[in-house]
C-alpha cells in the first residue's frame, strides 16, 4: 500500500498543477500509432500504481474501442503489487550481481511491462477492437500551485478504498491458502525419507491439500522450472500479486517474509529435490520474472474489469491472452537459458 500511496500523491501533484494534461498531449502522437490517444495516458499510469482504479479511470476515454483497448492492457502494466515478488525473485536468484544489476533488472522489469501493453494495444486495434479513433481534444488547465491538504485526502481515499476492495481479498486468501497448507490432502501418504543425505526433511506442508493441488500441476510447469511449491504460491496470488511472497513463506516456514524477504531468499536458494539437487536455479528466476510480467495474477482486477465492460468475456479473454503469453514466455526463458548453458 505505501507504493501505492506514493504514486497517487505524484499523480494528484502532476494533475493538480496542470502538467497532466500537457503531459497527455505530448505522448498523444505516439499513442496515436498504437491506437490509443493521450487520454489513455492517465489510464495507463496510473496502472503503475494499482491496475483496478486504472481501469476504472478509462472513463475519461470517450471512444469505446478505446476505452476497451486500454481496460484489456492494463494488467500488463507493472502495478505496485509486483514489487514484493519481483524483489524477492532479484534478490534469490541475482543476489551475487550486486545490487547495480538488480537494480537495472528491476528498471528493465518495467520497462517490459509497458513494452508488452503497448505491443497487446497495436495487435487489438488490427483485431478485437479495430475502428477509427477519434481526435484528441483538450483543454489546457492553467498551471496552478497544488493544494496539499486536497492531495492529502485524495491518497487517503485511495488508500481507503485499497484496503477495502484489495485488503480484503490478500487476507481472505492467505487465510485460505494457510488452512490448505496446513490440512493434509485426503488418503495422501506421508513422504518418506529423502533420496539424499543433503536433501531436506519432508514437512507436512508437501502432503497438504495445497501441496497436492501443486504437485498435480507439475507436468504442466515443469517446462518452466516451476514445482509444486511455487505453482502453490502462484494459485495464492492470482487472488493478490503480494500474496505471492507470503505463501512461499509460509511454505518455507518463514515469518514476515513480506518484510525481510532475505531469510526466505537464502531458504528457496538452499531447496533440494529428493535427489539432493538444487530445486530452483538462475533459470527458474528468469522464467518466474518473465511469467509474472505477463500474467493477469490478480483477482480484483479481473473483477474490475467485469463491472466495467459488463459481460465476462472480456475478463476470460485478459486472463487466456495473458496467461498463454505468459506461459510461453517463461518457456521460452527456461529453455533458452538452459541452452545458453545458465545454471
Amino acid at each position: 500500500m505505501p507504493q501505492i500511496v506514493i504514486l497517487t500523491i505524484a499523480m494528484e501533484l502532476l494533475e493538480a498543477s496542470g502538467y497532466l494534461a500537457r503531459g497527455a498531449f505530448l505522448v498523444d502522437r505516439l499513442l496515436q500509432v498504437l491506437g490509443l490517444s493521450g487520454r489513455s495516458f492517465l489510464p495507463l499510469l496510473m496502472g503503475h500504481a494499482c491496475a483496478v482504479p486504472a481501469v476504472h479511470a478509462t472513463r475519461i476515454i470517450r471512444d469505446p474501442r478505446e476505452r476497451l483497448t486500454a481496460i484489456l492492457v492494463l494488467p500488463l502494466m507493472t502495478c505496485s503489487a509486483r514489487i514484493p515478488t519481483y524483489a524477492l525473485i532479484l534478490t534469490t536468484f541475482f543476489a551475487a550481481y550486486g545490487a547495480w544489476v538488480q537494480a537495472l533488472l528491476f528498471v528493465g522489469l518495467y520497462f517490459c511491462g509497458i513494452l508488452a501493453s503497448l505491443v497487446a494495444s497495436l495487435a487489438l486495434r488490427r483485431t478485437a477492437t479495430r475502428g477509427r479513433s477519434l481526435p484528441l481534444v483538450l483543454e489546457m488547465p492553467a498551471y496552478r500551485t497544488p493544494q496539499l491538504g486536497f492531495i492529502a485526502r485524495k491518497a487517503a481515499q485511495t488508500a481507503g478504498r485499497f484496503m477495502r476492495d484489495v485488503g480484503t481479498v490478500i487476507l481472505a486468501v492467505s487465510a485460505v491458502l494457510w488452512v490448505l497448507l496446513q490440512v493434509p490432502m485426503p488418503g495422501a501418504v506421508p513422504a518418506g525419507p529423502p533420496a539424499a543425505a543433503s536433501a531436506p526433511a519432508p514437512t507436512p506442508v508437501a502432503s497438504s491439500i495445497a501441496g497436492g493441488v501443486g504437485r498435480s500441476l507439475e507436468p504442466i510447469t515443469a517446462p518452466l522450472g516451476f514445482d509444486w511449491r511455487i505453482n502453490v504460491s502462484l494459485i495464492g496470488s492470482f487472488g493478490a500479486r503480494e500474496v505471492m511472497v507470503g505463501t512461499m513463506g509460509i511454505i518455507f516456514g518463514i515469518e514476515d517474509a513480506e518484510d525481510e524477504p532475505a531469510p526466505l531468499a537464502a531458504q528457496i536458494r538452499d531447496a533440494k529435490r529428493p535427489d539432493g539437487s538444487p530445486a530452483y536455479t538462475m533459470r527458474t528466476g528468469i522464467a518466474l520474472l518473465a511469467f509474472f510480467v505477463l500474467a493477469c495474477q490478480c483477482m480484483s482486477t479481473v473483477a474490475a474489469i467485469r463491472r466495467e465492460t459488463k459481460t465476462w468475456r472480456w475478463p476470460a479473454f485478459v486472463l487466456a491472452y495473458s496467461y498463454a503469453a505468459a506461459y510461453a514466455a517463461a518457456f521460452v526463458a527456461y529453455q533458452v537459458s538452459g541452452l545458453l548453458g545458465l545454471p
